[in-house]
């Protein structure tokens, strides 16, 4: 169990590129616009309604998933329960996949225990279970078309 444990807190803490500052806005999400590619991130499980939810969006390219110089795009928004929602827009179809985290304290950082264990939820798209180590890109990554792309996420707490 600490094995996952400490796994999942190094896939965690990946998600948090060094020099973290203030969030990203990726274009307006144009329900008008057929052509326009919207990732529709809703999140659940959150066990409080404090703080902000981070969430990235990562390209299609394993070299890079998870170092936060290749991101996409990135918003910071306050927590809303039961579900906290938010579009991302992107001119081209493709592949994509997206990393979150609840900064409950809303210190800009996922943060941990003395053992390294996240102390806060964190989760990606697709809902990969953790064990040793982060989830690869094929785990996460999705197919995005023209249109609305609805993106579940179920926020989880070690």
């Amino acid at each position: 169990m600490t094995q996952i444990l400490s796994g999942a807190a190094t896939a965690l803490i990946l998600l948090v590129p060094a020099g973290f500052a203030a969030a990203q806005t990726a274009p307006a999400c144009d329900p008008a616009n057929a052509a326009q590619v919207r990732l529709q991130v809703t999140v659940s499980g959150m066990r409080s309604g404090d703080g902000n939810m981070v969430v990235t969006i990562y390209p299609d390219d394993p070299a890079h998933f998870l170092d936060g110089k290749y991101k996409l795009a990135r918003q910071t928004v306050p927590v809303t329960r039961p579900t906290t929602k938010l579009c991302f827009a992107f001119d081209k179809p493709g592949f994509y996949a997206v990393a979150l985290f609840d900064d409950e304290n809303a210190n800009g950082h996922l943060d941990t225990n003395f053992l390294g264990i996240p102390t806060e939820g964190a989760g990606f798209s697709r809902n990969p279970t953790l064990y040793v180590g982060p989830p690869d890109l094929g785990q996460v990554r999705i197919e995005a078309h023209a249109g609305d792309n609805p993106v579940p996420v179920e926020l989880k707490y070690y």
